[in-house]
């Protein structure tokens, strides 16, 4: 022991003898406690489906197309020049409806790509020139009485596919860190809620980001299967705001985004937003704003945007304003940081293999081994039906009005 001869302060007690007592806080303070609003809008929302196999699969379907183009300039002409795709869609007897009101009736060249006409039908304006691109309105047909029935054409189902996604997270702890006493409670149930949140935060990401590939592990056992995001699902509904976004683009966006809907539900979609997407809704359109709280809906608080197209309700998404990274050629840089996501709910599912979403698998080490070993385990995807329901809003840097 020493002796000491001086006055007695703090730093003798805290530094020499470190016998001052800490005032430790019982609770650790954990920065990002959710950021995960995606899965959790689609677990609150019940969009939660069993997967029977680790590639899962839907078909999509749509209604035949009601318009179609001059191909060639037909100009006053009674024989119109279609693209193929076009010409299927047409029937001998259909009605065409012309810029200028005019009716066309269709007489010859079903399904090929020449249509023979008869030009300004009825009481209508004067065969009108069309120029190549003109577009044609296929107003139904009109049938002679007693008539043969027209061709049949209808569009063809189309396939698609996701895979389920293995994610693992383990939570290693010495069973002598077990047994020692740790400031803010019991370590290891801290670093399994703390490990619970990042395995969360992972899905989000590849819900978000991912892209789908399946490739044999060469050990003749399995495959490393991958998720398709939000990301790389949606292509129709893509706006690229060039850094700043007024509100006459944003009237443009919602204006696309609500043409296509659910078959049944309210007008109403999402958007998970980044920070200065909500800044920039909250400076547009402050009289028309509803913050409402629905954690028995959407499981957070919500805000709603109205506009005569829909009401588009927002959650801010702290992930989307966290990254400075990706640049695709443009000018200014393209960052994820400008992405907002906006999602028909109805179309869009969590699929989870059967019985095996999120779980927490405990002592799952060796026995003979000095430490305790958890994992958790999802094995999930992304389902996301008819992309052109949903839309992506890119580089958002700045708003104006």
């Amino acid at each position: 022991m020493t002796t000491v001869q001086a006055t007695r302060g703090t730093y003798n007690a805290a530094v020499t003898e470190t016998s001052l007592v800490r005032d430790v806080a019982s609770r650790i303070a954990l920065l990002q406690p959710d950021a995960s609003p995606l899965v959790t809008f689609m677990t609150a929302l019940k969009r939660k489906k069993e997967a029977k196999n680790p590639k899962f699969e839907w078909f999509e379907d749509d209604l035949v197309p009601c318009a179609i183009a001059d191909a060639g300039g037909a100009g006053t002409g009674t024989s119109i020049t279609v693209s193929a795709a076009h010409g299927l869609i047409i029937r001998n007897g259909d009605m065409l409806i012309a810029p200028n009101g005019e009716s066309l009736l269709v007489t010859a060249g079903q399904g090929t790509t020449t249509l023979t006409v008869t030009r300004a039908v009825g009481t209508t304006p004067t065969a009108f020139t069309l120029a190549a691109g003109d577009e044609l309105v296929v107003a139904g047909n009109a049938i002679t009485e007693g008539g043969t029935t027209p061709a049949y054409r209808y569009v063809a189902k189309s396939p698609k596919f996701n895979y389920i996604q293995i994610f693992r997270d383990p939570v290693k702890i010495t069973t002598t860190q077990e047994a020692s006493e740790s400031y803010g409670g019991d370590d290891k149930t801290y670093q399994r809620k703390k490990v619970a949140i990042e395995h969360k935060r992972a899905l989000e990401l590849a819900f978000m980001f991912g892209n789908a590939s399946a490739t044999a592990d060469g050990s003749s056992v399995g495959y490393l299967r991958t998720t398709k995001g939000l990301f790389n699902w949606i292509s129709t509904n893509v706006t690229n705001c060039g850094g700043t976004i007024t509100e006459a683009e944003m009237e443009s966006f919602l204006r696309k985004l609500f043409r296509y809907q659910a078959q049944t539900g309210p007008q109403t979609k999402i958007l998970l937003a980044s920070p200065i997407m909500v800044s920039a809704l909250n400076f547009w359109a402050k009289s028309n704003l509803q913050v409402r709280s629905d954690e028995k809906v959407y499981g957070m608080r919500v805000s709603t945007y109205r506009s005569g197209h829909g009401d588009l309700d927002f959650v801010r998404h702290w992930l989307l304003g966290d990254f400075d990274t990706g640049d695709y050629g443009t000018s200014p840089k393209l960052s994820w940081s400008g992405y907002n996501f906006a999602i028909d709910p109805a179309n869009l599912q969590y699929r989870y293999l059967t019985g095996l979403d999120t779980k927490l698998h405990p002592d799952i080490g060796q026995p003979t081994e000095e430490y305790s070993l958890d994992e958790y385990r999802t094995h999930a995807g992304l389902e996301c039906q008819l992309e052109q329901t949903h839309g992506i809003l890119s580089y958002v840097a700045g708003y104006a009005s």
